[in-house]
């Protein structure tokens, strides 16, 4: 299988051993893009990109993140610009505000058709860094897919520990959409039965650390379980719970 620049982290990934190879890339992809706005490259001070992040923002995740990255001037200059944006717009909508007119007593609720709550919402819930992370995972769906017609990609797969729940969701999605009929007879018994598999084995490690907190047990071996809260979490939730916060290299 001859590697190209945009099959290689897909393929480190599978190779990982980790619980999710999409977790994997997906971790990658967001601290590449945290590194990007926040990091020693300065991109915070290009206005390209500080026009694009104060229009977007960021969503209470990803500014926790910036934060916790560590460089607070970087921080700071991309909040004064962004906020001074949301103050200015929030002066308009307070001038413009009509109070919503009464419920009446009986009959229909009256329309409302300029609900700038709900502009306020989406505003509130645009993140620059969801869609950066966005459109790199919509790039390694679909060279996973493209890689499927490789017969040493798809053993890889074989091999591997399954997905959590929110990547292979993701997957079976694309799949429907996306991938040919000859494949698929390979791609679904495949998939599921890896995660059957691989689901089943986090849960007896789980039962197993559970149980080691049984006086009955004591002196006994934890086998694989020590981890298996960490992993159990990323099962489901295609996150590491037991990830430090990402910070500037010292």
């Amino acid at each position: 299988m001859r590697e190209q620049i945009d099959t290689i982290p897909v393929n480190e990934a599978f190779d990982a051993g980790d619980e999710c190879p999409f977790c994997v890339l997906a971790r990658k992809a967001e601290q590449s893009a945290i590194r990007y706005v926040i990091g020693p490259g300065a991109s915070y001070m290009e206005p390209d990109v500080r026009s694009v992040t104060d229009e977007k923002g960021f969503c209470r995740e990803h500014i926790k993140k910036v934060y916790d990255y560590g460089n607070m001037l970087g921080c700071a200059l991309i909040l004064q610009t962004h906020y001074a944006g949301l103050l200015e717009n929030f002066k308009k909508e307070a001038e413009a505000f009509e109070q919503p007119p009464k419920k009446p007593l009986f009959g229909k609720k009256p329309t409302v058709t300029d609900r700038w709550w709900q502009r306020l919402q989406e505003k509130e819930q645009s993140c620059y860094l969801c869609e950066k992370n966005d459109y790199n995972m919509a790039r390694y769906y679909h060279t996973f897919f493209a890689l499927l017609k490789e017969e040493e990609f798809r053993k890889k797969v074989e091999s591997s520990k399954g997905l959590c729940m929110r990547h292979f969701a993701k997957l079976m999605q694309i799949a429907e959409e996306k991938l040919p009929e000859a494949r698929k007879e390979w791609f679904y018994p495949t998939l599921f039965r890896l995660m059957e598999e691989n689901l089943t084995r986090v849960k007896e490690d789980l039962d197993w650390f559970v149980g080691m907190f049984d006086y009955r047990q004591a002196g006994a071996d934890w086998k694989n379980s020590r981890d298996a809260v960490a992993r159990t979490v990323q099962k489901l939730k295609g996150i590491y719970p037991a990830d430090p916060p990402y910070k500037e290299p010292k």
